[in-house]
């Protein structure tokens, strides 16, 4: 003789209570020109900890920054691009989907959602030098015109690409600026009268932001 039923098991969803960043990225900044760095660490965390798999998306993250989802951080690549100098706010979410119920049906979501600020800082110029100097440009009334000649080449270091502003003092008015080659021409000229000895001053400006959104700059010159 015997009694047999049947009763089941049910294996209920992992009950998460809270779902918070306990780690969250404030802000990453970028020094133009320098190595590239990965920055931005960030962790959600379940209580009690289920291990639902989390939903990272990301709002308005600039085209150069990368993120890397497998180790929840983000990674700027070496650039010298100075139109990228500024800041940019970056919106991340992270959600989760908890059951309601062990048929796994539907779910309830758990989100979490903040802001934080990627900040491309200026390239970071320490020295400005004059790194090929004009010699004496001789020429002999009379003679074919020269091209090309006295080439200079101002210097930063490290090489950060502003823009430079090159002025002269006392250049006459009969050699020419070539200022896409910085070198100079001078045409054949026969006038006896400009025979002697021109003393010119060269002098190269840039102006190197001071931070990324105040918008003074600090000018360096040789």
């Amino acid at each position: 003789m015997f009694v047999e039923y049947e009763f089941t098991i049910l294996i209920e969803p992992c009950l998460v209570t809270t779902y918070t960043a306990t780690t969250s990225v404030t802000e990453i900044r970028y020094n133009i020109g320098t190595l590239e760095k990965t920055d931005g660490f960030y962790v959600f965390d379940e209580d009690p900890v289920c291990n639902y798999p989390e939903i990272v998306t990301l709002t308005n993250l600039p085209p150069f920054v990368t993120h890397n989802e497998g180790s929840s951080d983000f990674t700027i690549p070496q650039t010298t691009d100075l139109s990228l100098l500024g800041e940019y706010t970056v919106s991340l979410k992270s959600e989760i989907c908890v059951p309601d119920d062990y048929t796994k049906g539907n779910c309830t979501p758990f989100a979490v959602e903040y802001d934080f600020k990627v900040i491309m800082e200026p390239c970071l110029v320490s020295t400005y030098l004059a790194t090929k100097e004009v010699g004496d440009i001789s020429y002999n009334i009379g003679a074919d015109g020269l091209v090309n000649i006295g080439l200079y080449e101002f210097t930063e270091d490290p090489v950060c690409q502003y823009p430079e502003t090159v002025t002269f003092v006392d250049l006459p008015d009969w050699i020419t600026h070539n200022e896409d080659t910085s070198d100079f021409t001078l045409p054949k000229n026969t006038d006896l009268s400009l025979i002697g000895s021109y003393p010119v001053t060269i002098r190269s400006e840039i102006e190197v932001p001071d931070d990324a959104t105040s918008g003074t700059t600090t000018t360096m010159s040789a």
